[in-house]
């Protein structure tokens, strides 16, 4: 139980190594364009130091692994839906896969496709949100998730070209947005699964000993 726990922590950290990597990466990169090129450039042969970025992408992929399976404990002793607490975490743990295939598989490798699984994160929070629905104490982040997987939605329609919105100029920016919303629902809510997990077992443990 207390790995579970731990794991939850690892979610917390895991979008903050991300987030830092792909910063550190790209200070790296003179004459990078943000906007024009893509996050996996950063990890290419035209990068100075490609290693920076795709190593920190296997660390944070590794983490994210980790984060799925405390998400589907705690979610599952939390709510009680069994399946639909898995597919939560699973959703969660391909995320960080495709951190891990997107450090192994340099762009523009073909194999470095395989990265799309991370996309996976666009479900996690529609699965949490249902996974806690109607649960007393767990309402709140059950409301969140699902604001947030619709907010997450739109975000991506508009990524893959949806009304025209985009362009060839800003598409790194769009996809940035993408997953910098995922990876902030996922620190939002691996930090409240960890409170609440923390405080059942508290719980637990009192009612064992009186």
């Amino acid at each position: 139980m207390l790995r579970t726990g731990a794991f939850l922590k690892i979610g917390v950290i895991a979008p903050a190594v991300m987030v830092a990597d792909v910063a550190i990466a790209q200070r790296l990169f003179p004459g990078f364009d943000a906007g024009a090129q893509f996050i996996s450039e950063l990890g290419g042969p035209a990068a100075p130091m490609p290693a920076v970025f795709n190593i920190g992408m296997i660390i944070a992929g590794i983490a994210g692994l980790f984060a799925g399976a405390g998400f589907t404990h705690a979610l599952e002793h939390a709510g009680g839906r069994r399946v639909v607490s898995a597919f939560a975490g699973l959703f969660v743990a391909l995320t960080g896969l495709g951190a891990v295939f997107a450090g192994i598989f340099h762009w523009p490798d073909p194999m470095h496709r395989a990265c799309g699984v991370g996309l996976a994160i666009q479900f996690a929070p529609l699965f949490t949100a249902w996974a806690l629905w109607g649960k007393p104490g767990h309402q709140r982040l059950a409301n969140f998730s699902l604001g947030w997987f619709l907010g997450l939605l739109l975000v991506f329609a508009l990524l893959t070209g949806v009304w025209n919105v985009r362009t060839g100029h800003d598409v790194g920016y769009w996809q940035r947005g993408h997953a910098f919303l995922g990876l902030l629902w996922l620190a939002v809510a691996a930090w409240t699964l960890e409170k609440g997990w923390r405080e059942a077992l508290t719980a637990e443990l009192e009612a064992a000993s009186a």
